[in-house]
């Protein structure tokens, strides 16, 4: 396989070698995004390297004139914002913040530039099937990798696992994304009977959500899974249904059957999300969801008194002071002051003003709708764009130095897909 790549790769032309190598380059560091942090950022800085003297070469001396290709634009304004406010404030009680906000606005411009290559060669790249199998191959096996260790921790030690990350949270919503990555990949690109290994990715999936115990990947998953799974059983034949039912049969009864040692706590967690919504309705607010809640509204007021920004000294300050006032000095929410404020929208507002807060919505908008215009029937990038929009309403994406340039990576990844024919790549 790698002797038929190399020769494949010698014979094709300059404009194939770098879709090539930005294809490869892009499926290793989105693959080791929960793995190994180091391996994905080297590979993540590489590529941006080549893409900006790529920019530079077609901007300057090819074709002298800059192009306006709106993901691109859109992240290197998110980044370039972040960047912004960090120059602009002052945080000497809560450098970790503006640490984050530094390096995730750095990440950001550089990997606008990746984008912007991607998104200037989308007619022109085309990507050979052999070097589309290997960035699944190298995808598929990372997954069950991470899957299978992570599982296997969990069941020996009982403790709320995080993959990679400094919270279970965090690694729940990045694997959520990866696995319906992988799944995508392989049921359009890559096998032809993608069906059990697709079922057999769910199954993991399930696994490895439960043991992080979040809910919201949870109950995402779950809906996408649903759906997906209808959908395709609707449009197999009547031979494929029995075979597909079988296989769907036989998971659940394993699952029912080896599954018992998350029932008690997933289940526990999904049915204390309702209980904690009426608490904090009855004054206990020191509940995961009840901090939430305080943190939201101490955000929507802190951003009413500083519409056009603050440092996070600042917002930190009078946020405490209202949480102090009216949400019964939560402990819970108070904590979590110094991170962020579990939502990407309103952790903006709060920071960088009205200004931030209308950059991060037209950036959601953008990984929302502006796939559909990119190429046609995008639909495809609903697996991004969903996730990342529903996990930034209870959490935050953009503050994490790590997340934001997987998202866009993973973006140009899906991009790249297309530049392959599906056609020729499922024939097996």
């Amino acid at each position: 396989m790698i002797r038929n790549w190399l020769s494949a790769i010698k014979q094709s032309s300059v404009d194939d070698k770098l879709a090539a190598v930005f294809f490869l380059f892009t499926a290793i560091s989105v693959s080791f995004f929960m793995y190994s942090g180091e391996v994905t950022r080297n590979f993540f800085y590489i590529i941006t390297y080549i893409a900006i003297i790529y920019f530079l070469y077609i901007t300057f001396r090819k074709e002298k004139k800059i192009h306006f290709y709106i993901f691109a634009w859109a992240v290197f304004i998110l980044g370039v914002s972040k960047l912004l406010w960090v120059a602009l404030t002052t945080n000497e009680q809560y450098p970790l913040i503006a640490y984050h906000y530094q390096i995730s606005g750095k990440r950001l411009i550089l990997a606008a530039f990746v984008l912007y290559a991607i998104e200037h060669n989308v007619k022109k790249w085309k990507i050979s099937t052999l070097t589309m199998r290997t960035g699944v191959t190298i995808m598929t096996l990372l997954f069950i990798i991470i899957a299978v260790t992570h599982i296997a921790v969990y069941l020996k030690t009982g403790d709320r696992i995080k993959i990679n990350s400094d919270a279970s949270t965090s690694g729940a919503y990045t694997f959520t994304i990866f696995s319906l990555l992988v799944m995508y990949s392989l049921k359009y690109y890559a096998l032809k009977h993608y069906r059990l290994p697709c079922l057999i990715i769910m199954t993991m999936t399930f696994g490895v959500l439960a043991a992080t115990e979040t809910r919201s990947a949870i109950m995402l998953f779950t809906l996408f899974s649903a759906v997906s799974i209808l959908y395709d059983f609707a449009k197999s034949s009547h031979t494929s249904k029995i075979i597909y039912g079988f296989a769907i049969g036989s998971l659940i009864l394993a699952a029912v059957i080896s599954g018992h040692p998350y029932y008690n706590r997933v289940v526990e967690r999904i049915d204390n999300l309702q209980h904690e919504v009426n608490s904090y309705s009855q004054g206990d607010r020191n509940t995961s969801v009840g901090a939430r809640f305080s943190m939201w509204r101490a955000g929507i007021e802190v951003f009413k008194q500083h519409p056009l920004g603050q440092s996070a000294d600042s917002r930190n300050a009078l946020a405490t002071q209202y949480i102090d006032q009216h949400e019964g000095g939560n402990p819970e929410a108070i904590r979590n002051l110094s991170f962020h404020l579990h939502n990407d929208i309103l952790d903006s507002l709060s920071l960088q003003g009205i200004f931030g807060g209308i950059i991060m919505v037209m950036f959601f908008a953008v990984l929302l709708l502006y796939p559909f215009k990119l190429v046609p029937k995008g639909y495809e990038f609903l697996l991004l764009s969903v996730p990342v929009i529903f996990f930034s309403q209870g959490d935050t994406q953009f503050y994490n130095r790590e997340s934001p340039y997987f998202i866009v990576l993973v973006f140009g990844y899906l991009l790249m897909l297309r530049m392959c024919d599906r056609s020729s790549s499922v024939k097996q």
